[in-house]
Parts: C-alpha cells; structure tokens; sequence
C-alpha cells in the first residue's frame, strides 16, 4: 500500500450514533425499572408470537409430510440388479477429468 494515496474518513457521526443508542438503552432500562407491567406485556406478546410461529412451522411441515407421502408412493425405487454395490469395487478418483489437463 503506497502512504501517499491513503484518505482518513471521519467517524463522529458513528461516534453520535452510539452515544444516541446508549442514551435510548438507558432510556428502554428506566422506563422498564419505572413501570414494570410493560416488561410483563412484552414478554407475553413475544411468547404468543413465537407460539404462533411454532405451530404455524410444525402445520407447514406436516402438510408438506403428507403431500410428499403419496408422490414418494407413487414414484417407488428403481435400482439395477445387474450391478455389484460392493465398496470393493469403487475406485480412486487421481484428480483428473479425461479429456482434461
């Protein structure tokens, strides 16, 4: 890196930034310490909500279950049975592709 061709950005709008977060921290702390009912709402609306979203994942997952089921039915398992599935038979791949150098 060549000295001559560096800049230096300000960063006290960063500075100002997480002062303002600081002071809205604090705030959020005292107002929670001053009126306690408030924490207990909030806590009971984040539980609804993950409630809702637990069983609105597991009602998904489900459905997708029982439509996989049928199609999974349906298509079977092919395989050839003129062919050795032995490990013995795999061989070591050296890294080159034919055809390719």
């Amino acid at each position: 890196m060549d000295p001559s061709k560096t800049e230096r950005k300000s960063t006290v709008g960063a500075v100002f930034g997480f002062i303002l977060i600081g002071v809205a921290v604090i705030g959020v702390i005292a107002l929670l310490v001053s009126f306690p009912q408030i924490l207990e709402n909030l806590v009971m609306v984040c539980i609804v909500i993950g409630g809702a979203i637990t069983l609105i994942a597991i009602g998904i997952g489900l459905v997708a279950l029982f439509l996989t089921l049928p199609m999974y039915a349906k298509k079977g398992v092919e395989y050839q049975t003129d062919i050795s599935y032995n490990l013995d038979d795999v061989k070591d791949v050296d890294g080159k592709m034919e055809g390719k150098e």
